[in-house]
């Protein structure tokens, strides 16, 4: 019993994170030849770990490189000698990887992401071939109703008018009693404004200025098309204001950066840190 103890001692004695700061140069593990030290996880350990827990993660890093150089080794032996050269691929992945930061830094320093409402609309004219419209939408009011509400006769008065007044009463109203509403100026696809009408609905034609009505034994369902595009013609510029945006400023990094490479070349050229030999 007191052998098995002091063995033990011993073994949390020798390696203990004392023992391994004081021979930085230990040898942990060694894999045909291949050797893992001590100094090579050092950077990996928290001094604020207890002795047991360090313990632990020596092991476990050890371990890990351990199969590592094992699969390294099989892949040596067993892949072709063309496979095996990957030292290229690391710098050039390197290098991409410099220039992609590089050129980010800058794009964050110096690009303007500001774009106003003429460069949007401008570009919008000039390109509406490309936002064609694959879905019919529409600009509506929509408007769900218990069956029970009161003065529904004054609601049907003015849920499917445009005047100012018109639109007060309906906000209003909407706000004391409807269950579910909109009556924002927002383009939706118009299949996706009868998924929320009863499942026994059959949509009707639709075209601007239609008032729609259904109900089922619980709620009665309004809708009124403020405006409507049938699909296959160009989208309005609302619904792609966005992606709009997002071209313009892709198209403004595509051009830096094509007059920073321009600029870096021109400027070596000048100072002759570039030579070109005859050939």
């Amino acid at each position: 019993m007191h052998k098995k103890f002091y063995l033990y001692f011993l073994v949390i004695v020798i390696f203990s994170c004392n023992f391994f700061h004081q021979d930085t140069k230990k040898l942990l593990v060694t894999v045909n030849g291949d050797k893992l030290y001590f100094n090579d996880i050092e950077h990996l350990l928290s001094p604020d770990l207890s002795s047991k827990d360090s313990l632990k993660l020596i092991r476990s890093l050890s371990e890990k490189w351990a199969v590592e150089q094992l699969f390294v080794q099989k892949a040596k032996v067993n892949l072709p000698v063309s496979q095996q050269n990957v030292k290229s691929e690391v710098e050039n992945y390197e290098k991409s990887l410099l220039i992609y930061y590089y050129q980010k830094e800058l794009l964050n320093r110096k690009l303007d992401t500001f774009v106003n409402t003429d460069e949007v609309y401008s570009f919008y004219e000039n390109n509406k071939s490309n936002f064609i419209l694959n879905k019919s939408v529409a600009r509506l009011n929509f408007i769900k109703l218990k069956k029970e509400v009161p003065n529904l006769w004054r609601f049907k008065n003015f849920y499917n008018r445009e005047d100012e007044q018109s639109r007060l009463l309906l906000e209003d109203y909407c706000y004391q009693f409807a269950d579910d509403y909109y009556i924002e100026d927002n383009w939706f696809f118009v299949d996706e404004i009868f998924e929320t009408f009863p499942h026994n609905f059959s949509q009707k034609k639709i075209k601007k200025g239609k008032s729609i009505e259904a109900e089922d034994d619980n709620y009665y369902y309004f809708l009124f098309i403020k405006n409507y595009i049938s699909k296959g013609n160009v989208s309005p510029l609302e619904m792609v204001s966005s992606q709009i945006n997002s071209i313009i400023i892709n198209k403004r990094k595509l051009s830096f950066l094509k007059q920073i490479e321009k600029e870096i070349y021109e400027n070596a050229i000048v100072k002759n840190h570039i030579k070109f030999e005859k050939y």
